[in-house]
């Protein structure tokens, strides 16, 4: 349960971190994905500001994997649960992503049908990232997901 809760944490983070230049991704829509130095220039766009963004989303979502990491460590040791549980979910997440078999591509258009309803970038990805991180958090704070692993750790003691 915590490793789905994982892949919630990394695509909010990844999302909201779209966040940090949403000009920049204006320009790009605008452009029709035809991103040019012209483009660029025009809005007075720097390739420094470019590397900066794709700097940010990158580890965004590594940046995600190690919040949610902590958040299940910490419920892992107030529940008296193995620990070694949580760095398996972190570490079979973490090669899920390195790998991009967690199946992003797929699953964005769902989890990203509401945001796209709004006309600005800023409510669009503010929007979708909240949404993502609530979900994770209810996976990980849920009284019935507890309840779950609670059962599972009494039925193989």
């Amino acid at each position: 349960m915590h490793s789905i809760a994982c892949w919630f944490f990394i695509h909010a983070f990844q999302t909201l971190s779209y966040l940090y230049d949403t000009k920049l991704i204006d320009i790009v829509r605008q452009s029709n994905g035809q991103f040019n130095d012209q483009a660029l220039g025009d809005n007075k766009i720097e390739a420094s500001d470019v590397a900066y963004f794709l700097l940010w989303t990158n580890i965004s979502g590594l940046v995600g994997l190690l919040v949610a990491f902590i958040i299940s460590l910490t419920i892992s040791i107030k529940r008296h649960w193995f620990w070694v549980n949580s760095l398996f979910a972190v570490l079979l997440m973490y090669i899920l992503y390195r790998f991009e078999l967690l199946g992003w591509a797929y699953l964005k258009r769902i989890f990203w049908y509401l945001g796209q309803k709004l006309n600005n970038a800023t409510g669009e990805f503010l929007l979708n990232g909240i949404i993502l991180l609530i979900i994770g958090l209810f996976i990980f704070f849920l009284k019935l997901t507890n309840q779950f692993i609670e059962a599972k750790k009494l039925a193989s003691a």
